[in-house]
């Protein structure tokens, strides 16, 4: 309340109150949120659901940038915990905004739940992870042609650019063992 507020959102079922004030949420990576649905418990609900009041103020959800999202995708498809299978299944659900249901209700405010990182952001995390070796030149193409979108295309975009990373080497990054800290 007559505040601001920077927050990640979490995989859970979370309930965001903004009253003249300004909220920015964090999506995390889709593969994060995909794996943690995959290691869910029996009586868990099958998506995480956020809901945003919003009175008198503002609030943004913000994606990931694609480098993250890439990274993230690429890491739990090494250590196992996710499948490109489980990434087509789970992924790409609720009109392309992830496997996370937002629901919202503004009064006399704004909410913006589908905002992207900046492009200057976005070219700056590829350039960045391409000079470290983390992302190869041919994925780094398809994710810079994926700025600006959203939804299916940006999580699509993900998915071609780890084939086609994994067909190029994949980056640097040796492949994880079992037992070994990431």
């Amino acid at each position: 309340m007559f505040a601001g507020h920077d927050a990640v959102l979490s995989g859970g079922r979370d309930f965001y109150v903004t009253v003249l004030g300004g909220t920015s949420v964090r999506r995390p990576p889709t593969a994060s949120l995909v794996s943690q649905l995959l290691r869910g418990s029996p009586g868990q609900p099958d998506h995480p659901q956020c809901t945003f009041v919003t009175v008198f103020g503002g609030t943004s959800l913000m994606w990931p940038t694609l480098s993250e999202e890439y990274l993230a995708l690429r890491d739990a498809l090494q250590a196992g915990s996710l499948t490109l299978e489980d990434w087509d299944r789970l992924a790409v659900v609720a009109g392309g905004g992830g496997p996370v249901r937002i629901l919202s209700l503004t009064l006399f405010g704004s909410f913006e739940g589908d905002q992207l990182p900046r492009e200057e952001k976005e070219l700056d995390d590829l350039a960045l992870q391409r000079h470290l070796g983390e992302i190869p030149e041919s994925a780094v193409q398809i994710l810079t042609m994926a700025i600006g979108q959203r939804g299916h295309q940006r999580l699509t975009a993900v998915r071609q650019a780890i084939v086609s990373g994994r067909s190029a080497g994949g980056g640097t990054r040796p492949p994880l063992q079992p037992g070994t800290p990431s």
